[in-house]
């Protein structure tokens, strides 16, 4: 599992929202944290179609949280902007691998990742603020 700038960024972005009475744009959000306009646009984006964060369209338009912060867990913002967060490709789903069954490291890796699963999904937004 690497962490990327979508995962920063995207964090921010939901911190600004967190913190926000009321509705952003992303060029505030992007203002304020001094990111990338385009670049939160995106990830606002993927966080609207993980059902994270709401749109609202128009001239006073923006974006916000969908849930309260701490029915946020951090799995589900980082799932939502890096994709599957499996530690070796062997773990993510949708993956064969023909070794599966002799490999002498899967299990150890699929316990590490229950672990980092169970602890990501425990830490909410809320925690964080």
């Amino acid at each position: 599992m690497m962490l990327t700038r979508r995962s920063d960024y995207g964090l921010q972005a939901v911190f600004a929202l967190a913190h926000s009475p009321g509705l952003l744009s992303a060029r505030q959000i992007a203002q304020e944290y001094n990111l990338p306009v385009a670049f939160v646009k995106k990830l606002l984006q993927k966080l609207c179609r993980a059902g994270l964060v709401k749109a609202s369209v128009g001239k006073q338009g923006g974006y916000v949280l969908a849930r309260a912060p701490e029915e946020i867990s951090i799995r589900e913002l980082l799932e939502a902007l890096e994709g599957d967060l499996a530690p070796v490709s062997c773990l993510a789903p949708n993956h064969e691998c023909d070794l599966a069954d002799g490999c002498t490291t899967r299990r150890i890796w699929a316990r590490i990742d229950q672990k980092i699963q169970e602890a990501l999904e425990s830490i909410s937004l809320r925690d964080l603020l």
